[in-house]
């Protein structure tokens, strides 16, 4: 039986009642973070209860229990006997259950948190040869650098993308390349590495933090500047970066081959350090 982590007790995950009065099912009114096992530890897990803890404060959601998020995070590895193999930890925290009311709860009231975990299989193909995606003017709100789960406009785009045999839906906005509907996005350009810097209008994804960290440590030119959707055909390489997908190169961005169609050198070398880094710390 799956067990999965409501409101401060494990549980079994068929046992668990959400009320309909909670404002994370009426409002969309909460926020979440997903992490990554690694089969004996989590990836950065510091960085995601950082990130977790920001968008707390940016939805002003009072929950003071998120430095527990690792303990219970393995709690449910343990128990759901996923140890060793890949699998990723999902937590949700919102405002809590109240009569429905566009204004906050007043008095404030608890705020509801889940989180279960479940094995997955690295899309392994993909990561080597590279992935296919599409281009689409940006529809979401402007405050992309909260963890929200207000994820329509992501969803109906990244179901377009699947509709149509791609792996994902790069956004544009204002003529500007920002990120995926569940991704951050590099490209090279001259042996340079180019990512739209932290901004409301991006996520700031911890893959992508520790990308930049490992090309910096390699040596790699970097500039954090948004490029531009008309200077597409400079684009030598292309990867995206997330927390199950790792880095996977992009071969083709909105029906533009990117350079040779396979995934180019400077990508190879970064994947290849980051790799490197999770089999050392996996010991």
């Amino acid at each position: 039986m799956e067990t999965a982590y409501f409101n401060g007790k494990l549980l079994p995950k068929d046992e668990i009642k959400l009320s309909p009065d909670d404002r994370g099912f009426l409002f969309a009114d909460g926020i979440y973070e997903v992490v990554r096992w690694y089969e004996g530890f989590f990836y950065d897990m510091s960085s995601h209860v950082t990130r977790l803890k920001r968008s707390l404060r940016e939805l002003r959601i009072n929950w003071s229990e998120a430095d527990s998020f690792a303990a219970f995070a393995g709690n449910l590895i343990k128990m759901n006997n996923l140890e060793n193999q890949p699998a990723m930890v999902y937590l949700q925290v919102t405002r809590g259950a109240a009569r429905r009311s566009h204004s906050f709860p007043s008095p404030e009231v608890p705020p509801t948190v889940y989180a279960y975990a479940w094995g997955f299989m690295p899309d392994r193909n993909s990561m080597e040869t590279g992935i296919k995606v599409m281009l689409k003017e940006d529809i979401r709100w402007s405050r992309c650098d909260i963890k929200s789960v207000a994820l329509l406009p992501n969803t109906l785009s990244f179901q377009e993308a699947c509709e149509n045999g791609l792996k994902e839906c790069i956004f544009i906005r204002n003529g500007l390349i920002t990120e995926g509907s569940h991704s951050n996005i590099f490209f090279v350009i001259d042996n340079t590495l180019f990512t739209h810097p932290e901004s409301n209008h991006i996520l700031s994804g911890i893959t992508r933090k520790n990308i930049l960290r490992i090309a910096q440590e390699s040596g790699i030119k970097i500039r954090e500047e948004a490029l531009q959707e008309n200077r597409i055909r400079l684009i030598q390489e292309a990867f995206i970066t997330n927390t199950s997908a790792e880095l996977t190169p992009v071969t083709e961005l909105g029906g533009n081959t990117i350079g040779e169609g396979v995934p180019g050198p400077v990508t190879k070398s970064i994947r290849t350090k980051f790799d490197n880094e999770i089999k050392a710390l996996k010991g």
